[in-house]
């Protein structure tokens, strides 16, 4: 598998996201994934130097690695 990062699968930040979990733009989809799964959220916030530069759905990113939601 080719590395993915979440930028890749990048979209705008809605605001009222929580923060926390979040990833970093470079991050691994993977990460993402096992944090949204772990924490039991269909999405994530990107952050960039702190600050919310965009979201990651599971879905996309379940899509983006070859698999689907169950």
């Amino acid at each position: 598998m080719e590395r993915t990062s979440v930028g890749d699968i990048l979209q705008p930040y809605q605001d009222g996201l929580p923060l926390q979990p979040s990833v970093k733009m470079g991050d691994k989809i993977i990460h993402a994934i096992e944090l949204m799964v772990r924490n039991n959220v269909k999405c994530i916030a990107v952050l960039r130097n702190q600050r919310p530069v965009g979201m990651v759905r599971l879905e996309d990113a379940f899509r983006k690695i070859g698999l689907q939601r169950p």
